[in-house]
């Protein structure tokens, strides 16, 4: 399975890669949503774990972008901003894991999504 982690703190991007890869997952990463949206277009992800508050390019206007097209890759924003913040893109069908994040419930919900495929919760 191949997972795109979007997050703009490399500190993140790498620890999130090392668990996921672990894990036995292949995984990508990017630091802005541009370099994101590269990737999704050329490959196939199986999910997206997206940093809600960045420079530039929002994770929600990344997701938003990315669905405009007939892709749906289920997402979890992994954020520190609080869960009220959060609540269109849950709408939408995006999970949530606050930062800091337990290792457990990341690759946990990670499988979930990962089980549930490019459909939204519908």
């Amino acid at each position: 399975m191949s997972i795109l982690i979007l997050d703009d703190e490399r500190d993140v991007r790498e620890s999130l890669q090392i668990i996921l890869e672990l894990a036995g997952h292949k995984v990508v990463t990017a630091a802005s949503g541009d370099e994101a949206l590269g990737y999704v277009k050329d490959n196939e992800i199986n999910l997206m774990l997206v940093d809600l508050s960045m420079p530039g390019m929002s994770g929600e206007e990344f997701l938003r972008k990315v669905w405009d097209t007939a892709q749906w890759p289920p997402a979890l924003v992994i954020t520190g901003a609080a869960p009220w913040q959060t609540v269109g893109l849950i709408e939408l069908g995006v999970g949530y894991i606050r930062k800091p994040f337990n290792h457990n419930v990341l690759l946990g919900t990670v499988e979930t999504y990962l089980r549930k495929g490019g459909t939204r919760w519908e």
